[in-house]
């Protein structure tokens, strides 16, 4: 019996110091804790106005006027001299144009409205062209037997489009093909040239 109580006492022994340190560790810690918040709640310092305008007033400006740079004044330019003191009165200047010079001219087109090329539509340059049925001696092509192979040219004489037979066979007719053949003639807006007796190709001139 001796030994067994003494092994209860042991026991009760060991139960009671772990129940004591265990208390003393949770208060411990529970200060520790308590401390920590009471630091981190501590107030700030309070700003006061007065003392940040004397800080302001002590500290020295970044926008002094010693560290803004002076604008560089520019050099003068001097006034291109005109010889002899000459005054130009640009009014009364005009645009010269060469004599005979007509490439930004228009003169209009023809449009064909019967034959082989029915439809198609040329402009007319000054210096002319030539319809005929061959490709080496016209510009514009009329595919028939009985159109010359240079029948007419149309180009600009004095300001004006005209139209000079080149000895075609067949003839050339203005508006009419009954009426007598051309040898060279104007055009006004609206008129239509046939190609031949037989009225081979028609075309029209667009003023």
């Amino acid at each position: 019996m001796g030994w067994l109580v003494g092994g209860v006492l042991v026991v009760l022994f060991f139960i009671v110091a772990i129940i004591v340190i265990g208390v003393v560790a949770f208060f411990l810690l529970r200060r520790r804790g308590a401390s920590k918040t009471g630091a981190a709640k501590l107030p700030s310092p309070a700003y006061s106005p007065v003392a940040g305008a004397e800080a302001a007033r002590s500290a020295p400006s970044q926008h002094s006027a010693a560290s803004i740079p002076k604008p560089a004044t520019p050099a003068p330019v001097a006034a291109a001299p005109v010889p002899g003191d000459m005054t130009i009165d640009l009014s009364r200047t005009v645009a010269i144009r060469p004599d005979g010079d007509t490439a930004g001219l228009n003169y209009g087109a023809i449009k064909f409205v019967s034959g082989a090329l029915a439809g198609q539509q040329f402009e007319i340059k000054a210096d002319g062209a030539f319809i005929g049925r061959d490709s080496s001696v016209s510009q514009i092509i009329v595919a028939d037997p009985r159109i010359s192979k240079r029948h007419v040219w149309i180009g600009v004489r004095d300001g004006k489009v005209v139209i000079a037979d080149q000895g075609s066979r067949n003839g050339t007719f203005v508006n009419d093909p009954k009426s007598q053949r051309v040898t060279e003639t104007a055009l006004n807006s609206g008129d239509t040239v046939i190609l031949g007796e037989s009225d081979v190709a028609r075309f029209e001139y667009l003023g």
